[in-house]
């Protein structure tokens, strides 16, 4: 492959995506379409499927497209929708239905259906090639000129050898991306590395019914509760899954990886019992660690510190896996980065660009992980101790948000925004009246009928 460059914005060039995940695979498709030259490396060597494949942990758990992500592959990916939905993938309302205009629906599949569905679009495209089993040694670095005087990313050495040049080079390695590492001091985190015990552990069982049918989805799928939380997503091909989320200093919970431990404690969560009791389990008890909310930035006082690579995806910043935000926060980095490399011809242009407009557009919601997981993580570190957290204000409200949400219109409104990604936690929490009905009815709820106590109990018995 022959060196390229983008000195004019609408100028193809030649592209390597490194990795071929959702992410990675939604980026070289919309670059693809531009008429760009794109080569995806992918380290693992088998192709995706509808089974398992080598991958992180991460590769069999629970994850939605929210209606964020799903309006862009609408938009620019149509035809990858229908791929998915033919794989087994299943459209649902995250709000049970609520409003007529479909506002909130999402779509259910598990990473093996995304992959498999994309890297089948991915094959049609004349210009875009995975090769797989091919990872990346080191980045070819030139000093750049002019004003920026910052390294500038030309392409990639793979672990077999080969050289391959580039206009551009795209991070979607995912959360462990060995490119920071590459990059040495040239990329900057956001916040210092978390001590090992930081975050949170996920435990999760997927059910299928005789019939196939599944059963009707929550009208929030999503619940916190004295040490834990909940997540009941419908899946693909018939299936659903139910995770418990625990905190990974809780060293107690950590035995919900045996089965029957894990099917007690969820059996005492009213929301579950209908999908507990509606099928059978057909997998064990699937555990993975939850990635903390962390971002890197090649962005310092408004400068790029190295040009010709941007990152998506996890690569980009990983959010609170509860969430769900992940799939939809990569298919929108996308967009934008399409959109930058459409705009900007100069690599520092257009990094500044697609950085900013993503800080723009997906920021607030990975301010937002980040607040909760501090405060979700204090208040449960304080039930440990047997003492109570008392946190800010703003923690306060948004308690009170979680705890009416089903008990008012506006609130569940506001609240289906955030969590569809539909509007930001700031624009949502500010509509008139939202905050104060629920502080409210927050303060007229009775006490949870669950409690660390009772979660102890169930796993001593």
């Amino acid at each position: 492959m022959g060196r390229a460059s983008a000195d004019d914005a609408g100028m193809t060039m030649d592209v390597v995506v490194l990795g071929a995940g959702p992410a990675g695979l939604a980026a070289a498709l919309l670059l693809s379409t531009d008429g760009h030259r794109v080569t995806v490396l992918e380290r693992d060597r088998a192709e995706p499927s509808l089974g398992e494949r080598r991958g992180g942990s991460q590769f069999r758990q629970p994850d939605v497209v929210l209606p964020r992500g799903l309006a862009v592959l609408n938009r620019q990916l149509p035809e990858a929708i229908a791929a998915i939905e033919v794989a087994g993938g299943r459209r649902w309302d995250l709000l049970g239905g609520i409003t007529p205009d479909r506002r909130y629906e999402s779509l259910s599949a598990g990473q093996p259906v995304l992959e498999s569905a994309l890297a089948h679009v991915a094959s049609r495209v004349p210009n875009l090639e995975i090769r797989r089993g091919v990872g990346v040694s080191k980045l070819l670095t030139v000093w750049s000129g002019g004003t920026t005087g910052v390294p500038h990313v030309r392409g990639v050495v793979t672990d077999e050898g080969r050289t391959l040049e580039a206009g551009l080079v795209v991070d979607a390695g995912g959360g462990d991306s060995p490119v920071a590492a590459m990059l040495g001091d040239l990329q900057h985190l956001s916040r210092a590395a978390a001590p090992p015990d930081f975050g949170f552990d996920l435990y999760s069982r997927y059910f299928r019914s005789s019939d196939g049918t599944i059963p009707s989805p929550p009208a929030w799928p999503l619940d916190h509760h004295d040490s834990v939380s909940t997540l009941a997503l419908p899946g693909d091909n018939g299936t659903w899954s139910l995770t418990l989320v625990v905190s990974r200093r809780d060293w107690v919970m950590r035995s919900l990886y045996e089965e029957r431990l894990w099917d007690r404690t969820a059996a005492l969560f009213p929301g579950l019992r209908e999908w507990l009791e509606y099928g059978r389990p057909v997998t064990g008890v699937l555990t993975a660690p939850g990635r903390c909310t962390r971002r890197r930035s090649p962005v310092s006082d408004g400068r790029p510190s190295v040009t010709g690579l941007v990152s998506v995806g996890d690569a980009w910043g990983t959010t609170n896996p509860a969430f769900c935000q992940g799939l939809s926060m990569a298919l929108v980095q996308a967009e934008l980065l399409r959109e930058a490399v459409r705009a900007h011809g100069e690599p520092d242009k257009m990094m500044l660009a697609y950085e900013e407009a993503a800080h723009a557009a997906l920021g607030p919601f990975y301010d937002t992980s980040l607040f909760w997981e501090h405060n979700r993580l204090a208040e449960i570190y304080a039930a440990i101790r047997g003492r109570r957290f008392y946190g800010s204000p703003n923690w306060t409200a948004a308690k009170a948000m979680e705890t009416a949400k089903l008990a008012d219109p506006d609130v569940l409104t506001a609240m289906g925004d955030i969590g569809s990604m539909l509007a930001s936690p700031e624009e949502a929490m500010s509509r008139p009246g939202v905050v104060g009905k629920a502080l409210a009815l927050a303060a007229e709820s009775p006490a949870p009928a669950l409690t660390r106590a009772d979660f102890l109990a169930a796993l001593s018995r």
